[in-house]
């Protein structure tokens, strides 16, 4: 819960440059009722509050500038977006996803892949709300091969017209957010010219109107879900449903009115490509709300574990659960673990800004890509398990609806396959890590691997096991150049069986790749784990108050030590480091457990986060609704309702 003092220095520096207008994002948050938390909601009732929430987010006036400042790619918006979009996630994570499909991920298709006379038609509406749109790209049979789709958009010359049709049951678009209350939708389809197909382009396709939805369209409501209920996710598909020339979003290729297709990136596969990375806002936007949702669980686990109480020495005080190496060793490593993706995800975010301020073709750049869907990845499985483990520390009071955790597992569990499978994902990051470096050398992707392999030499001589002998095992330097080592080991080893494999035993590419693939995650993990050690290793050396880089050192060696102890047996295997060393490591890792346990209160009172956001009557809030809650200090009673009918759909003006 945002502490009544107000920010401290700490709170500042992880919060970073935007800090002041996050503040101003939470205060707006916590100052209207309209975010008192619900769980007992019917479908329809929470499909409309998460519509009027979303609404009175993009309300907020910094928000109403953000608009303006994307479309016109002033630099620092997209770091803006971020900051915005990860407080904006604090409270119930419907709000945020609503918000983001039908503004972000709709609007950002407009701007990237657009031009001046659309944004002018389809994006300055939404800033008014005067409509809203979805984003429609999965399909029934295809989700992560999205050059495969089969939804069609075919040109027709005497009309002026693309005709988007849906061929089959499995080119239907699904889990489509929105879909029961958009007005527009921006849908990926094969676009044909002369009865072939160009490959999948975007198009802004009218849905519904105020006398429901348009000829040819049907919408088929999904129902429940596991989480995220207050997004109205659905299917769409078309019959032959016909809209203007000028509906194709034509920044990269564009039809003519007598239908003569032209475009400025020749090769299909680039284009495509092209049109993906513009896309890439959203996957790092996903990696900060995934860590969004952990600070929100760590906050109510610590609270808890601080002022619950169990056992104790005979004829003495009874321990907070807190005080138990246990605990200590199950939470402050995802404590540590957060704080490192926070700065992680900022030095993406400051690439990607540049990026796209000045309008960069950002498919170019591997290494934002593979940062941009490796964070993605990593942040939303790490998510997982620290949610799940939050839930366990708080035995039988984590299980139940009003302290939240039940609700943030489910709303989050969908991010690991939510804008790529994980999986799929980490394959691309291996893909981009090998291509960056092979292509640093010039030549054929093969030449390059060949030279950058005998390369490898002198970076093993620097980061081998020498460094044991200069620096302690359990010391910063020595831990990040293990991991750096693990990382170039692993890359030039799946370099090396790659090319043994279509080189030398000339086996298809594609079967090679799969054979791989263990491998390939594997060295991908290890690249991401490397990164954020940097990243955190530097936010440790920037930060000028002694005492919050203290405590920022000890969360940054929990965290690399971390990395070390769980991959110990690939470090022995590698005769990286001893059993002995093993030992040591050990020590000092279940010490900093304990040692940033001291801190850990003061940490997640740095997360700044609007008691409305926290909710759970376990971290200290209190609740009418369920008066069995523990919560560990008397304050006032909650104005929340107690009754399901008395939960207003309008925005409710602040008391304060």
């Amino acid at each position: 819960m945002a502490s009544p003092t107000g920010p401290t220095s700490l709170s500042r520096y992880l919060d970073g440059e935007h800090w002041e207008l996050k503040e101003k994002l939470r205060r707006y948050i916590a100052e209207s009722d309209l975010f008192n938390l619900r769980f007992d909601l019917p479908l329809s009732t929470y499909r409309e509050l998460t519509l009027q929430r979303a609404k009175y987010m993009l309300g907020f006036p910094e928000l109403q500038k953000q608009f303006d400042e994307q479309a016109g790619h002033i630099p620092g918006f997209m770091n803006k977006n971020l900051a915005l979009g990860e407080v904006g996630s604090c409270t119930d994570l419907s709000v945020s996803i609503k918000m983001g499909v039908m503004a972000w991920l709709f609007g950002g298709a407009i701007i990237n892949l657009g031009t001046e006379k659309h944004i002018k038609q389809f994006f300055e509406p939404l800033k008014e709300m005067t409509c809203t749109g979805m984003f429609a790209m999965s399909e029934k049979g295809h989700g992560s091969n999205v050059r495969a789709l089969q939804t069609e958009a075919h040109y027709d010359p005497g009309s002026e017209e693309f005709i988007i049709h849906t061929p089959c049951d499995d080119a239907q678009k699904i889990y489509i957010g929105n879909a029961l209350q958009g007005d527009y939708a921006c849908v990926f389809a094969q676009l044909i010219v002369d009865g072939k197909s160009k490959g999948p382009h975007a198009f802004i396709v009218p849905i519904r109107d105020e006398n429901g939805l348009h000829p040819g369209i049907s919408v088929t409501d999904m129902g429940l879900k596991e989480g995220l209920n207050g997004v109205d996710n659905g299917m769409l598909a078309f019959d032959h449903v016909r809209i203007p020339r000028h509906h194709l979003l034509n920044r990269y290729a564009d039809v003519s009115p007598d239908g003569k297709y032209t475009t400025s990136i020749k090769s299909d596969g680039k284009r495509f490509n092209t049109m993906l990375a513009a896309m890439i806002g959203t996957r790092i936007a996903l990696a900060f709300q995934g860590t969004v949702s952990m600070k929100v669980g760590l906050e109510i686990a610590i609270r808890y574990g601080l002022k619950r109480r169990q056992f104790g020495p005979s004829g003495g005080p009874e321990y907070a659960l807190l005080d138990y190496q246990t605990h200590q060793v199950r939470l402050m490593p995802h404590l540590a673990t957060c704080l490192g993706l926070i700065f992680a995800q900022t030095y993406t975010g400051e690439i990607m800004d540049k990026e796209f301020s000045e309008m960069k073709n950002m498919v170019d750049n591997r290494y934002l890509q593979a940062l941009t869907s490796g964070l993605k990845a990593y942040s939303t499985w790490q998510n997982v398990q620290c949610l799940q483990t939050c839930r366990e520390c708080c035995g039988g009071m984590g299980y139940m609806a009003e302290n939240r955790l039940a609700s943030l597992k489910c709303d989050s569990d969908i991010f690991v396959t939510f804008d790529g499978d994980n999986m799929v994902l980490m394959q691309q990051v291996a893909r981009e890590i090998l291509d960056h470096y092979s292509q640093q050398f010039g030549g054929s992707r093969v030449k390059g691997m060949l030279t950058f392999m005998a390369g490898g030499l002198w970076n093993s001589f620097q980061t081998s096991m020498f460094a044991v002998n200069i620096h302690p095992v359990t010391d910063l330097q020595f831990i990040i150049k293990a991991l750096m080592f693990r990382e170039g080991k692993q890359l030039r080893s799946l370099a090396a069986r790659l090319l043994n494999k279509v080189s030398t035993k000339k086996e298809e590419p594609f079967s090679a790749w799969n054979s791989v693939q263990q491998h390939a995650v594997t060295m991908a993990m290890s690249f991401l784990q490397k990164v954020v050690l940097q990243q955190f290793m530097i936010a440790v050396e920037k930060c000028q108050y002694k005492d919050d880089k203290e405590v920022l050192n000890k969360f940054c060696r929990l965290y690399g030590l971390h990395c070390l102890y769980t991959d110990r047996g690939w470090f022995l295997e590698q005769g990286y480091i001893s059993p002995s060393h093993i030992k040591e490591i050990r020590e000092t890792y279940l010490n900093l457990c304990r040692e940033t346990g001291q801190h850990a209160l003061q940490v997640v009172e740095a997360f700044r986060l609007p008691s409305n956001c926290v909710h759970a009557p376990i971290a200290g809030v209190p609740s009418e609704i369920a008066p069995w809650a523990y919560y560990p200090e008397k304050q006032k009673t909650s104005t929340a309702s107690s009754s399901k009918d008395d939960v207003k759909v309008t925005v409710v003006q602040s008391r304060l």
